[in-house]
């Protein structure tokens, strides 16, 4: 039988992928009745798994009203971007500095997986496949994974995470004006190179692009 960590670390990661998917869309209330339903948990253990993704910001505690999948705004996203430009560029050049031949390894093996991991899957109905994501994920931590301090790399992560629900609703908007594929494989040659600037100003162009493109997206929509 499984244990209450165990359970709440199941429940944990299926309504995180749910709402990364787009299962749930952003600025929805999470009723703990419609919650116990659909995940068959109990309110002790959705609680705990709604607390850590509160604390990733992926969901919000409201006083009174329960928790809700955090709200997507503008002001939000470029506060975020910025925030997440100063604090990935300033771990990734850690990296770069203390990065062994192990960390190069996890470098290009995560960027192999990636590369060969299917992005599109129409009967999976998210802009990407879950897999994917995962592998997308797994790539940028790698960059960053050599860096001396656990506590940046952790506050770099859930930036990430929350960032990840804004990088979904660019997908629209991003057929045809960027090349990620190049972009990555930027970020590969440069980290192994270990040019520190050029890599931190690569990532920043990598992160803002997304911003910029939800931006462009948006005002056209308006228009």
């Amino acid at each position: 039988m499984a244990t209450n960590q165990t359970r709440t670390e199941e429940v944990y990661h299926r309504i995180k992928a749910d709402i990364l998917g787009g299962h749930i869309e952003p600025g929805s209330q999470l009723p703990f009745a419609r919650l116990k339903t659909d995940y068959g948990a109990s309110m002790g253990v959705l609680r705990e798994a709604l607390m850590r993704l509160t604390a990733e910001g992926l969901t919000v505690n409201q006083s009174q009203l329960g928790f809700k999948v955090m709200t997507l705004s503008l002001e939000d996203l470029i506060d975020l971007t910025e925030t997440r430009c100063t604090i990935e560029s300033l771990v990734f050049k850690d990296a770069i500095r203390n990065g062994d031949i192990d960390w190069e390894a996890r470098i290009v093996s995560a960027h192999h997986r990636m590369e060969r991991t299917p992005k599109h899957d129409p009967e999976e109905g998210s802009p990407v496949t879950a897999a994917w994501a995962r592998a997308h994920h797994d790539f940028h931590m790698a960059l960053l994974s050599a860096a001396k301090s656990k506590r940046l790399i952790g506050i770099a992560e859930s930036l990430r995470a929350a960032a990840e629900v804004y990088r979904r609703w660019s997908m629209p908007f991003e057929v045809v004006r960027r090349d990620v594929t190049a972009e990555h494989q930027e970020l590969v040659d440069l980290a192994l190179k270990r040019d520190e600037e050029a890599a931190a100003a690569s990532l920043t162009r990598h992160l803002q692009l997304t911003k910029n493109l939800i931006l462009k997206g948006v005002a056209g929509g308006r228009q």
